[in-house]
């Protein structure tokens, strides 16, 4: 009895289509709900205030504010989404698809690039915010001022008693 279940197995297999994927050539599409790491989705949204990288548990982020480059390391990710959840700005996004098998893990590397004109705004936009910086400090100074020579009056005047 066991010989023809054997027999009828062996040549049901060699008829029938292969069990398991050839791994390297055909890739399963993932699952809907994966999470396999993260990207930097919109590069110029990025403010570069580094929560991203303060927040990842693996120091799998890196951030440089005078470069603007956002280093994304996912072999070191644990893909647990807290920079995702801190980003202010929500250029973070999960992504499904794993990186691929490599012996020399090499960082993702991400800085945007600007048109001459985004230039010329980003430009203008600090001037602004530089002159509005210095309009604050000049009316503090004034306010500063006005106290101290009020106060100066106010020692100066004839106290009533």
């Amino acid at each position: 009895m066991g010989v023809f279940k054997l027999a009828g197995m062996t040549v049901k297999s060699l008829f029938s289509k292969a069990p398991t994927r050839k791994y390297p050539y055909e890739k399963r599409e993932p699952f809907e709900r994966t999470r396999a790491g993260v990207m930097l989705d919109d590069p110029k949204g990025c403010i570069h205030c580094s929560i991203c990288e303060k927040k990842c548990p693996a120091l799998a982020i890196k951030v440089n504010k005078a470069a603007e480059t956002w280093t994304y390391e996912p072999y070191k990710c644990v893909a647990c989404q807290a920079c995702v959840a801190a980003c202010p700005k929500k250029v973070l996004v999960t992504v499904r698809e794993y990186p691929p098998v490599t012996t020399k893990p090499q960082p993702v590397v991400v800085k945007p690039e600007w048109t001459p004109e985004e230039l010329a705004e980003k430009a203008r936009l600090e001037e602004e915010k530089k002159a509005k910086i210095a309009a604050a400090k000049a009316a503090k100074a004034a306010k500063e001022a006005a106290a101290a020579a009020a106060a100066a009056a106010g020692d100066a005047a004839p106290k009533e008693g």
